[in-house]
């Protein structure tokens, strides 16, 4: 298959569920026939990204990235099947146990009137109290919307993490770009002082400062393009690419330079989130628990029948001689044992009683960890402003007046290089604040599980 049809198969794959459906909302009370057929779709494009993944080029867009990696990840794999078993499982809890069939032979006959019983067959089938196969299967209809939203909060999880992978590789990259810019523009102001220095209009110790910058310049520099290999092996690994796959580093990104609300994320949050509403689907696997524990004082019934094969009557004439009799009988199980009984029930309520303030505690957690998320995100887009509206400017017209300012000889040299050196940091951190407002937003997509119009 050629790459260019391989991305086909790749952008094809886009389109379905599996992508999508992680940010819906219409999941929030899936039955179970639903989930079978969105497991059957993910295991279909699991199936059909098999036979790409392997000569697979990116082009460098994340979106690729996130693609590859939902349909590549080993633990996003090892998620989807755990709750594929948990589906599984629910066909067969709430079924009947399995019939018993026995076979016994007589060594010694029994004699009777119409003959000797010579072997005996017997089938015989429990039947749980009423309610008790039913509150199995909600146990485990629960147990598999709880895989269902691990899974999805694995996806979410998955998500961010390629995310925050990629700005930190797209941070690098302009971290690179603007000590090459620079390294660059350092070696002109090295080329002005010799000048200068030649008709003695400068000192030799602003050549050995421009010298010095110079090298610790080309020192960072070879550090940075040093991290490019570790830095993508970080995204590589999260997406299980092909050990062959190049990486390559982004040049910018998108971002949505908007304003969110706090009240709206922690909404979205507690309402959407996949971890806490794992939590609702645990304390309703308890509260069926318990209602499973409330039926062990029941009895359990059984029905069976037996066949007992009977040969010829020592009178042979006689009436009804050599008939097979047939048995029909019932038994009831005696749960007289009170003690282990009631500590079942007990067992149940403090496993409810758990489930229920994990979930509190899981709440509680939830909204700090929203306020941090949306504070840091503000604070990131307050930096963006700052950086670019108002410090990057004026540390360019610095840097400008500082240079026209030692070409008259006003300022020495060390002036210069302080105000480059200061538009370099200011430089760095607006990107750095670009990236963290990127992996921010990110952030609140995982814990909302909602999509904030990420392009």
């Amino acid at each position: 298959m050629k790459n260019k049809e391989k991305n086909n198969v790749y952008r094809l794959i886009i389109a379905t569920p599996l992508l999508f459906l992680f940010f819906s909302h219409s999941l929030f009370a899936l039955d179970k026939k639903e989930l079978e057929n969105i497991s059957r779709t993910i295991e279909s494009d699991f199936a059909a990204a098999e036979t790409v993944s392997d000569s697979f080029i990116a082009n460098g867009t994340i979106e690729e990235y996130l693609t590859y990696a939902s349909l590549n990840n080993p633990g996003l794999k090892a998620a989807f099947y755990f709750w594929q078993a948990s589906l599984e499982k629910i066909g067969y809890v709430g079924a009947l146990p399995d019939p018993m069939i026995s076979y016994a032979y007589f060594i010694e006959n029994v004699e009777t009137r119409v003959g000797p019983q010579e072997w005996k067959l017997s089938l015989k089938q429990t039947f749980p109290w009423i309610g008790t196969l039913g509150a199995k299967k909600d146990i485990a209809n629960e147990e598999a919307k709880t895989a269902f939203r691990k899974f999805q909060a694995e996806k979410l999880k998955l998500f961010y993490s390629i995310k925050a992978a990629y700005y930190d590789l797209y941070y690098l990259g302009r971290e690179i770009a603007l000590t090459k810019d620079n390294l660059e523009l350092l070696k002109f102001w090295e080329a002005v002082a010799r000048t200068k220095y030649k008709v003695a209009l400068s000192t030799h110790p602003d050549i050995i400062k421009a010298e010095v910058e110079l090298g610790k310049l080309e020192d960072r520099l070879e550090s940075l393009q040093e991290q490019i290999r570790p830095t993508a092996a970080d995204l590589k690994a999260l997406a299980n690419l092909p050990k062959t796959a190049m990486i390559t580093i982004p040049e910018t990104i998108d971002v949505v330079e908007s304003e969110v609300e706090l009240q709206d994320i922690l909404d979205n949050a507690l309402l959407y989130n996949p971890d806490l509403n794992a939590m609702v689907h645990l304390i309703d696997k308890e509260r069926a628990g318990v209602r499973l524990a409330g039926k062990t004082n029941l009895p359990n019934f059984t029905i069976g029948v037996d066949y007992i094969e009977t040969g010829d009557a020592l009178i042979p004439t006689m009436d009804e001689s050599g008939k097979d009799p047939w048995v029909v009988g019932v038994g009831i199980n005696l749960p007289l044992w009170f003690g282990k009984n009631s500590a079942k029930k007990d067992e149940a309520k403090a496993k409810l009683q758990a489930a229920e303030y994990r979930y509190a505690e899981t709440q509680n957690r939830l909204e700090v960890l929203v306020e941090k998320i949306v504070f840091r995100y503000s604070d990131a887009l307050r930096k963006i402003r700052l950086y670019r509206d108002g410090l990057i400017p004026k540390a360019e017209l610095a840097l400008k007046t500082s240079y026209t300012a030692y070409q008259v000889a006003e300022v020495d040299f060390l002036s210069v290089l302080d105000a480059q050196r200061q538009l370099l940091v200011f430089q760095l951190s607006l990107e750095q604040a670009v990236a963290d407002l990127a992996r921010h937003r990110a952030e609140i997509e995982m814990i909302t599980g909602n999509e904030l119009n990420y392009k």
